[in-house]
């Protein structure tokens, strides 16, 4: 098993780490192996921008402003 040491943690993240691995009831070290899990099953920003655009392709565009002016003449007939 691989080890990581943090150089230069700031005192007050130190403390913040601890205090929530306290009140889960874990380590620190288990704690931190928790985030560090959730964070890489996330895909990165640019992962997740290729994605986006890749998706972006299916999508129509849309006249905001038409569908707005549709909406508004629709809540005016229903109010009249």
């Amino acid at each position: 098993m691989g080890m990581l040491q943090v150089k230069n943690l700031p005192d007050d993240l130190h403390a913040a780490l601890a205090e929530r691995a306290r009140s889960e009831g874990v380590t620190m070290s288990a704690y931190v192996i928790r985030l560090l899990r959730i964070d890489l099953h996330r895909p990165t920003m640019r992962e997740w921008l290729l994605e986006q655009r890749a998706t972006q392709a299916d999508v129509r565009p849309i006249d905001v402003l038409s569908a707005v002016d549709d909406a508004r003449e629709d809540y005016d007939r229903v109010d009249a």
